[in-house]
Order: C-alpha cells, then structure tokens, then sequence
C-alpha cells in the first residue's frame, strides 16, 4: 500500500506518491482514466492533484479533469480523498492576461467545487503568479477562501522563493493554519540542469522551477513541496537507452542511482522519484501516468527507507 504522510501544515495524512491528473477526462477518456483512479485507489492512494484548467484545452473547453474527478468521485462513492485543485491560471486564448485577482479566483472556486462535487476542497493553490501585485493581495483573497470554510488550506504554485518567503512572512507564526505548501517543478534532474546552470533554471510560460534557493527555503522552514514533473519524463531511463543528452551533473547522478536501482530491484525512474521523498526536503512528488503499469512502482517509492540526499548536486559547495 502506497505509505501516508503528515506535515504540520495539513491536518490530514498524505498520500507520499500524489497521482496527477492532468490528463484525466480530456486527453484520456473517462473509461481509461477511471481505470488508473481505481488502480491508485487500490493501491491506497489518496492524493489527487488536479487544475481548474485542465482540459480546457481540448475540443470543449471545459475543466476535464475536474469533470472526470467528480463523476469518479460520485461513482465509486469516494469521501476520503484529499484533491488538489488550482485557480487563477491565464485562459489558453489570452496568455498574457493575468487572471491573479480575486474575482477570477472566486469564480475558479466556485466551478470547481460545482464540478468536483466538494463543499471544501481540501487543498487549492494559485496557479500562477502576477509579480506586479504585492504578495499580500494574493494571500488575503486565498486566505479568505479558508475563512470561510470552502477550503482547508491554501497554497501557492509555480511562485518564485521570494514571494513564498514573503508569504509566510506576512502570515506569521501561524502560516501552517493557512497555508499547506508551494507547488514547483521539481527533480533530481532538475537539480542537474540548475547547477549546470548556476544553481538556478530559468523557465517559460509562468512555470517556476526548483532551484537552489527554493530548495533551501524549503528545508530551512520545513514547508512542503508538492513537486511536479516528479519523474522528469523518464529522463534517467532514456538517457541510460541513449535517447538524452546529459550534463556534469546528470551523468554522475545517473550512474549513482543505476547503482541504487539494480540494489533495491527497481527501475531508474522509480529510484529518481524517491529522491524527492528521501532528501531532506519536505516533499511529495506528482506522478503522471499513462498506464496502470507505470504505477505499479508507486508503493515502492513511497516505502523508500534509505537515505538518498547525497544525490542532491545542491548539497555541494
């Protein structure tokens, strides 16, 4: 059984392995993603992350994901699962205008609590950050959202380690009351190209990556990362088939986790996502699946025991 976890900063156990669903409802139809909901589920899983705009890039501009969560939800007569969900991401047809404002955030809310069939959703998150607007304002409109009980905690996704250190300045010694956690692309592969590059890695359409100086704003207030892009598209194994190019960096992590997979009988994949539950930094990793067979491994990262934080390229210097 996929392990739980709990942080001080959400007052309910959580799943070590998060099942992303990004895809769910629209890329895949409803019967091939009802089916990896139920291998998840079986296999103990309880965190789902989801988006108010996911989906909406298909034919029918709808939030997919959502939808498909909802109607497995109310199918399977599911109440135990914690979902993550996201507002305040730019629409697909105006990338440049920024929805970061409170009445698209209550709007988002309010269609996805509709959609998903939740009166608190368990764990919501800004989408994306507006940089001209002083962090305060963003944190008050969510912050409200858990005033008022339509969700239990609130946190920030793809802002830059200034803006969450600020956040929880502003809220104080009780930020874990409010906030749960920042949700940033994150892997062992990652790690490599920042430090190829510095330490930091510049990324496009609003994404925000790991870099050095969120990775220690993590450790250093133990607030949570929920990492996307966990797996990083399975870079280790393709590199180890030749189909990647690799950095410094990459190729001495590659060799060490090689080392560490074929000793704990696991996949270069599974033992490069394991990281993140092993290195200490407080964090879980979204996994995006295809199939139920990439899943498969999912219990076996989340039971990692070994320390893996001397992979971390960060740690250096």
């Amino acid at each position: 059984m996929i392990r739980q976890i709990r942080f001080p900063s959400f007052p309910e156990p959580l799943s070590a392995v998060c099942c992303g669903c990004g895809r769910f409802g629209g890329d895949y139809d409803d019967g091939r993603s009802f089916a990896l909901l139920d291998c998840y589920y079986a296999m103990g899983g309880r965190f789902l992350d989801t988006a108010n705009c996911y989906g909406r890039w298909t034919a029918s501009g709808l939030n997919e994901s959502e939808r498909c969560i909802g109607a497995w939800l109310r199918s399977r007569q599911v109440n135990d699962m914690v979902v993550t969900s996201k507002c305040c991401h730019y629409a697909f047809d105006a990338h440049d205008v920024s929805r970061v404002n409170r009445a698209c955030a209550e709007a988002d809310l309010e269609d996805s609590r509709r959609t998903l069939g939740l009166d608190v959703i368990p764990i919501y998150l800004a989408h994306r950050d507006d940089e001209t607007l002083d962090i305060r304002v963003i944190v008050d409109f969510l912050a409200d959202m858990v005033r008022r009980g339509r969700v239990t905690r609130f946190g920030l996704s793809n802002y830059r380690a200034d803006r969450v250190r600020q956040a929880i300045d502003y809220l104080g010694k009780g930020w874990r009351d409010w906030m749960v956690a920042a949700s940033n692309e994150w892997s062992l592969h990652e790690e490599c190209l920042a430090m190829d590059g510095g330490g930091e890695l510049p990324k496009g359409d609003g994404i925000v990556a790991t870099g050095r100086t969120l990775w220690n704003l993590h450790r250093e207030t133990g607030l949570p990362l929920f990492a996307f892009s966990a797996a990083s598209g399975g870079f280790y194994a393709k590199l180890a088939e030749g189909k990647r190019e690799a950095g410094a960096h990459d190729r001495i992590a590659a060799q060490k986790l090689s080392r560490i997979a074929d000793g704990h009988g696991v996949s270069v994949t599974a033992a490069s996502v394991a990281y993140l539950l092993r290195s200490g930094v407080p964090a879980i990793p979204i996994v995006a699946v295809s199939g139920e067979s990439q899943m498969a491994e999912f219990e076996a990262i989340s039971a990692w025991e070994d320390d893996l934080s001397a992979l971390s390229p960060f740690r250096e210097g």
